[in-house]
């Protein structure tokens, strides 16, 4: 009976303290957060300095190769984008649908385009990482098949509220829950149609110095991982007050 209740107080201990390593965590994540916000909007940190590689996925491929600097020109007319085409912000995000870190970034960017949609241009580009998530060059070539039927952003949605459900059959299902032209989808997505199109867009990124994803040219200057939403508000404060000036 005693030795029982050892292990329940053990068990209780160690639930205690996992309980305080996920606070402490949290709470130093939350100090960072704030520290950064505070001196983006203050003009004391440049943000194209910023990175979030705790919050990324790195192509196990492209891991080791040297990384060039600048800013860099990948905003397309072609590639799904929310927001004004004369904004003063462009932000491009190199992403994939298999990736937990893009998932976490596309609510971001939904809530901030609603937010900025005459300041700020968004434009998706796809990432696929192969060698993480097998299914990710597929699912990119399903968004150019949805972007097709004018649905891209509610099947981006689609995808990564259902991450962890993705299939070749799943991807066309989707489609057919978003009244998409079930016959033309699978058509499009069968045929490879948009397959170099999406190898494309990897290229340029890896020109650009992506390694994984997500990755943003914020104006041109590459920010790796997920930026969380407060940041990545302050970010296009700083850079439209800079435009104002």
């Amino acid at each position: 009976m005693e030795a029982e209740a050892q292990v329940h107080r053990r068990r209780g201990v160690i639930a205690t303290i996992g309980t305080l390593a996920v606070l402490v965590v949290l709470g130093i994540f939350v100090v960072r957060v704030v520290y950064y916000t505070k001196l983006i909007r203050s003009g004391e940190l440049d943000p194209s300095s910023l990175s979030f590689t705790s919050a990324y996925s790195v192509s196990a491929a492209l891991a080791g190769q040297p990384i060039e600097d600048g800013t860099f020109d990948l905003a397309t007319v072609y590639d799904p984008s929310l927001g004004s085409r004369t904004a003063a912000v462009t932000i491009v995000e190199f992403a994939d649908f298999g990736c937990p870190y893009s998932r976490e970034s596309s609510f971001v960017i939904r809530e901030l385009a609603l937010q900025y949609p005459e300041d700020v241009r968004f434009i998706y580009r796809d990432f696929p990482l192969s060698d993480i998530h097998p299914i990710a060059q597929k699912a990119a070539e399903a968004g150019e098949c949805a972007q097709d039927q004018g649905k891209f952003w509610e099947y981006h949605d689609k995808l990564y509220q259902n991450q962890n459900d993705l299939t070749q059959d799943r991807l066309v299902e989707f489609a057919a829950e978003l009244n998409m032209n079930a016959y033309q989808f699978e058509t499009c997505l069968d045929s490879g149609r948009y397959a170099d199109e999406v190898i494309e867009d990897y290229q340029a990124g890896v020109e650009a110095g992506v390694r994984g994803t997500p990755t943003f040219f914020i104006n041109g200057n590459r920010i790796a991982g997920a930026i969380p939403k407060d940041i990545l508000d302050a970010v296009i404060q700083s850079v439209l007050n800079r435009e104002e000036e």
